[in-house]
């Protein structure tokens, strides 16, 4: 997981006045955003480097040409090399051990040091339970109540204590659609064939943004239960087909989560005078030139496991689950057209596919077709409008 964070470092005075006020332009500051993480599995690390930029910008500003390496306890060091702008990866393959202390160095291209503290490869947690449940939630856009299925996931941990998690995960479904076309026009020859590349059913991945913490600290066992992960409405149709939830779990230290939590706070802010004030949010980098440039970010340590699970379409239907019928709508858009005037090219097909023939006893002169046919759009009979005919490895 690559998380960016875009900080803008803004100091402004708001005033309650009668008179209307004008903004004037805000004064910014440009400091280092670092994002970096180290796990125990190959393939996962990476530093990525950017400056905050003002308020009126669009997007950060790379930071190219900067020396990046990571220690461990034992004196190992690896050297990072830039991949992409900003962006740095090992220069060889490189996972964390368990138990090891790993610090990140990062000199930039214009002579400023920075160094993390010493940060220790957890454990990974035990396996993770993945399972969902019908129910009935408040709305976060209105007061009406809204059904679907929550995900939810436990961690039994095998010994008691204070434990940190961060996830992401990954969802992938199936979807049909009800009008597969069976024919299709050759304009170039005139003719019409069949059609040999079914595109019945299709694949979607969908990758998740939401920013998922959580921790067992204050209970009387080291036991995660009933962690949502993911709300799928009723409404929606992921869940017409079969159905795929891989969570990712990290294992994090106590001062990564809290400075996890309370970023989200910060972002999750509305804005008001009531909002709870936060000062300076302090990872844990440092610049050894100048002790007091803040820097933005963290060096994440952490162990990580991995966990699908798959669900079959109607697992919920006793419990009260009802999919949407979001295809009905295509009864209403087939349309009958003539078979000659397709063939004279006289035809618009306008995003629309030849599903079939109307059903005749006499046809076309010198052919096997109807003299009328039907047209559907591809919403309703290419699903790769949807997604993909790539079926995901594990899927089966």
């Amino acid at each position: 997981m690559k998380n960016t964070y875009t900080i803008l470092i803004i100091f402004l005075f708001l005033t309650y006045c009668i008179e209307p006020y004008t903004l004037q332009e805000l004064e910014t500051r440009r400091v280092l955003v670092i994002d970096a993480l180290v796990t125990n599995m190959p393939e996962e690390q990476f530093v990525h480097l950017t400056y905050s930029y003002p308020i009126d910008g669009t997007t950060p500003e790379p930071v190219s040409g900067a020396k990046v390496m990571i220690t461990d306890n034992l004196g190992d060091s690896i050297e990072f090399a830039e991949t992409e702008d900003g962006f740095y990866q090992p220069i060889t393959t490189f996972q964390g051990i368990v138990g090891r202390k790993y610090q990140l160095s990062i000199e930039t291209a214009d002579g400023e040091s920075y160094q993390s503290s010493e940060e220790e490869l957890l454990m990974p947690a035990s396996e993770i339970d993945i399972y969902g449940r019908y129910l009935s939630l408040l709305s976060e856009n209105s007061d009406d109540v809204e059904r679907g299925v929550q995900f939810l996931l436990d961690i039994e941990e095998t010994g008691d204590g204070n434990h940190s998690y961060r996830f992401s995960y990954t969802e992938d479904y199936e979807i049909s659609v009800p009008f597969e076309a069976r024919y299709e026009y050759d304009p170039s020859n005139q003719t019409i064939n069949d059609r040999t590349l079914s595109t019945t059913k299709c694949y979607i991945t969908d990758e998740s943004s939401d920013f998922l913490i959580a921790t067992t600290s204050g209970q009387i066992n080291g036991n995660l239960s009933e962690f949502p992960v993911v709300f799928i409405s009723e409404n929606d149709f992921e869940l017409i087909g079969k159905y795929s939830l891989t969570v990712k779990q990290y294992r994090i230290s106590s001062t990564a989560y809290q400075y996890y939590k309370d970023l989200q706070e910060n972002n999750e802010s509305a804005g008001s005078f009531f909002d709870k004030q936060k000062g300076q949010l302090n990872g844990n980098i440092r610049n050894l030139d100048n002790s007091s440039e803040p820097v933005v970010g963290y060096f994440e340590v952490s162990s990580v496991s991995e966990k699908y699970q798959i669900f079959e379409p109607g697992t919920w239907k006793e419990e009260g689950y009802g999919a949407p019928k979001i295809f009905l709508f295509c009864v209403d858009l087939l349309d009958t057209v003539s078979t000659a005037e397709i063939l004279a090219g006289n035809i618009s097909f306008d995003r629309r596919l030849l599903y079939d023939f109307v059903s005749c006893e006499v046809p076309l002169p010198g052919t096997n077709w109807c003299p009328q046919a039907l047209l559907i759009p591809e919403t309703c009979s290419d699903c790769r409008v949807y997604g993909s005919l790539d079926q995901p490895t594990f899927w089966d």
